[in-house]
């Protein structure tokens, strides 16, 4: 299986996730915001990011802009629009390059199912 950040300002957010993804047998790191995201990318081997577009500081734009700088680097984006539309603002992550959106709330089914086929492909 894979080392996946999952970077969300939300508590409840980063551990549901982590939860689902450990189910399935990753490792799962954490953070919540960008900052902290990019050191733990910096010293760790991480396979997948998923990132919330909006986050405090450092926003996930960025944060999505400098991780896909690594080749073979796959990032889902996620986002519950906030004030905005969530399609709109996802569309936005996908200029990044980034390799799945979803909106919140997320079917945790379908994300888990992703994370395998992007890591499947990895290899």
């Amino acid at each position: 299986m894979g080392l996946i950040l999952v970077i969300d300002d939300a508590p409840i957010i980063r551990e549901l996730l982590k939860s689902v993804l450990e189910a399935d047998g990753h490792e799962v790191l954490t953070a919540e915001d960008g900052d902290t995201a990019l050191g733990l990318f910096a010293t760790r081997d991480v396979d997948l990011s998923i990132v919330d577009i909006f986050l405090p500081g450092r926003g996930g734009l960025e944060v999505i802009g400098e991780l896909v700088t690594k080749p073979g680097h796959r990032v889902i984006a996620i986002s519950g629009g906030e004030a905005f539309n969530p399609g709109s603002v996802l569309e936005l992550a996908d200029i990044y390059g980034v390799a799945r959106t979803f909106s919140k709330p997320i079917d945790t089914r379908e994300l888990a199912r992703v994370v395998k086929e992007l890591l499947a492909a990895a290899d």
